[in-house]
């Protein structure tokens, strides 16, 4: 029996299961559901089985917290529990409210100085540890630049206040010892917000260079060859060739990296505690002083769910433009 009789006969019902030697009908594999006696019943329950213990954790970690959040939000919960329905009152304060909205601008002006000096590092980064001319130890470097990210946060955020502290931190001996003026760093309201993304940069910069060098590794040698036939210099064989075959990866970047910039809390918190004068305060921040400073947590979970459309319309819009069909 060929392919396409068999897939007649299986659509109209009179042909068995893989590996049953007995045909079998609309009826019979209905009956079989039921009873449990047909082999695609028994793999479909064996395939379940092994999915259920993903799909509970699933539903406890993820959908059940973001239920009670939800619930939260619309009602005015006390200590002694959700308290009265309130609808929307708790997103109309919060959107009224002139620190949410100043916690807001600093998530996406923070977004806006990070995301984009660690794609434009990662990808230097990872186009010399992948250049056709080897580097040495390029190896030990790749490990270099990586080590970061598997350091804990609140480590890197206590080591950089050290080294933006005006008086004994590194950078300021720096700028002393070449005659150039003290800068504030994470205390002057105007460079809080860039001292924060390059401690955000040098923490993130080895995850964006990981899936840079894989992408990089995944294009094939021949188009370079023949690219270099045709007489093209390095610069049109990376827009030309490089850059748009590592589109994928660079959309894939770009999304993790504004999803994460967008939740930050540990180097805010730490480094700065949202000061001076609120000029570090994110939208993170603010849902936690609000639950576990103020006890408003009717007021942080609205902020939770503000954060979570603003990333899951920043996400959509972000593929919708980015992505592009990649042809070999």
């Amino acid at each position: 029996m060929t392919t396409a009789n068999a897939g007649r006969n299986v659509s109209s019902g009179q042909s068995g299961p893989p590996g049953s030697k007995k045909p079998w009908g609309t009826r019979n594999y209905i009956v079989g559901v039921i009873t449990g006696s047909t082999t695609a019943y028994r793999e479909a329950r064996s395939g379940y089985l092994f999915t259920l213990p993903t799909l509970i954790y699933i539903i406890i970690i993820f959908f059940i917290p973001a239920a009670y959040t939800i619930v939260l939000s619309v009602r005015n919960w006390n200590i002694h529990g959700f308290g009265d329905f309130v609808g929307l009152q708790s997103y109309v304060e919060l959107l009224t409210d002139p620190l949410f909205r100043k916690s807001l601008v600093n998530t996406l002006i923070f977004t806006l100085l990070s995301v984009p000096m660690t794609v434009f590092f990662a990808l230097l980064a990872a186009l010399a540890f992948q250049s056709r001319t080897r580097l040495p130890g390029r190896n030990l470097f790749k490990a270099g630049y990586f080590l970061p990210l598997i350091v804990s946060l609140v480590a890197v955020a206590f080591v950089w206040k050290w080294m933006f502290n005006p008086s004994i931190g590194l950078l300021n001996n720096i700028l002393r010892s070449l005659g150039l003026p003290e800068q504030g760093f994470l205390n002057d309201t105007a460079q809080v917000l860039p001292s924060l993304s390059i401690m955000y940069v040098w923490a993130r910069l080895g995850f964006a260079m990981v899936i840079f060098v894989a992408g990089l590794e995944s294009v094939p040698n021949d188009y370079y060859d023949a690219s270099s036939i045709d007489g093209a210099s390095r610069w049109q064989q990376f827009r030309h060739i490089t850059f748009p075959l590592l589109n994928p990866q660079l959309v894939l970047v770009i999304i993790l990296e504004v999803i994460t910039s967008l939740r930050t809390f540990d180097l805010p918190y730490i480094a700065a505690q949202g000061g001076p004068a609120h000029a570090s305060r994110t939208v993170v921040l603010h849902i936690y002083d609000s639950a576990f400073q103020y006890f408003h947590m009717s007021t942080a979970a609205a902020a939770a769910i503000v954060l979570f459309v603003l990333i899951l319309a920043l996400t959509l819009l972000q593929r919708r433009v980015l992505s592009r069909q990649i042809e070999y």
